[in-house]
């Protein structure tokens, strides 16, 4: 079964708090290989960067496959 994984950009700042957005998912498979799905592309202040974080157990977000 693969693991999934968020992929997050910082939107921006404010009071010193990070505001991240969700813009797709990295699968992982058991052999190893890694998969990304972007549903959105980050425009504007975007430096190019994603940040990759393990998806909670709590959170029930529509699968992309």
């Amino acid at each position: 079964m693969s693991k999934i994984f968020d992929l997050l950009w910082k939107k921006s700042e404010n009071d010193g708090k990070a505001q991240w957005e969700r813009v797709g998912v990295m699968l992982v498979k058991d052999d190893g290989k890694k998969s990304m799905k972007l549903d959105v592309l980050p425009i504007g202040q975007w430096d190019g960067w994603l940040v990759v974080s393990e998806r909670k157990a709590k959170e029930k977000v529509k699968e992309p496959f």
